[in-house]
């Protein structure tokens, strides 16, 4: 996997054999770990409209209203014509009753799930916003990468061999996946309409993730891969830096414009901290739009 960074976290990365560890908030992009808007509807709310919808589903169609909620069709058919035979003013008397703080003493169970989903959003929210995100690319030969992350070519790119055998935290890289559609915390729950997951410790890990590694199509290009920790970045920190095992560091690209001089020093501290890492000089290619990669012996 690789690394695209500038000259100075070069020098950082290399010294302090570290690599840094940030909150989603330090992405660039914005929508990295942006969760506010998702909850910005209270559930009551959603199930104010969920109830609305329900019962236009069961004006127009009880037979679909029966298999959604899992009532017998005879009983949606006879509720539906009753329904129907009824004045405007009664079915707005229904729709009142029903999205009224009466409907809890009603049922009871809604209201405990109302309660739950708010439990649940809160520990959301909390471990998503002190999350640690490492990210890193499939990819040490993209142009638009090169001018993004690695100072238009002045930086470098690390490439990293991640040890197994040493529980390096390099294994736990995984790929970032990417959607046209942002996660949703609401899952279908009788009247609650959207895709939360189980109330598990298991499913809310997976849920979390999903907001720290999912990202919209238009980043497909950067092949990204991510190590997510939830609730690893302390109250008061952008960054924690975790150490790396030097044999991990396997090989150093320079990039096309980097100095003579801090070319010379980068190599001289690689090959400190790993005698075997390959060290490679990027040049443009000839009649193309590409990098070639010298070796530096």
């Amino acid at each position: 996997m690789y690394k695209y960074t500038n000259e100075n976290a070069a020098r950082h990365i290399i010294g302090n054999r570290t690599l840094r560890i940030g909150r989603p908030t330090e992405m660039n992009d914005p929508f990295d770990g942006y969760i506010d808007d998702l909850f910005d509807v209270e559930l009551k709310d959603r199930y104010n409209v969920a109830v609305v919808t329900l019962v236009d589903m069961l004006s127009r169609n009880p037979g679909e209203f029966a298999k959604r909620i899992g009532v017998p069709l005879e009983e949606a058919i006879a509720t539906s014509a009753t329904m129907n035979a009824g004045t405007v003013a009664q079915r707005d008397q229904m729709l009142a009753f029903l999205t009224s703080s009466m409907i809890d003493d009603f049922y009871p169970e809604l209201k405990a799930e109302l309660e739950a989903l708010e439990t649940q959003k809160a520990a959301v929210v909390a471990q998503v916003r002190n999350s640690g995100i490492f990210c890193a690319t499939r990819n040490n030969n993209n142009l638009l990468m090169w001018s993004h992350y690695a100072d238009e070519h002045r930086g470098v790119v690390f490439g990293f061999r991640p040890d197994a055998a040493r529980d390096s935290f390099l294994c736990l890289l995984e790929p970032v996946t990417y959607s046209d559609v942002r996660p949703s915390f609401y899952k279908p729950c009788d009247l609650l309409a959207g895709n939360m997951p189980a109330p598990t410790p298991e499913a809310m890990r997976a849920f979390s993730r999903s907001l720290t590694a999912v990202k919209s199509t238009q980043w497909a290009y950067e092949e990204e891969l991510r190590v997510v920790i939830p609730s690893y970045v302390p109250k008061g920190q952008s960054a924690v830096f975790m150490p790396y095992h030097a044999t991990e560091l396997a090989e150093l690209y320079l990039g096309h414009r980097v100095a003579r001089c801090v070319r010379d020093e980068l190599v001289t501290a690689a090959r400190a901290l790993n005698k075997d890492v390959a060290i490679f000089q990027a040049r443009i290619a000839s009649g193309t739009y590409a990098l070639t990669f010298e070796p530096i012996t």
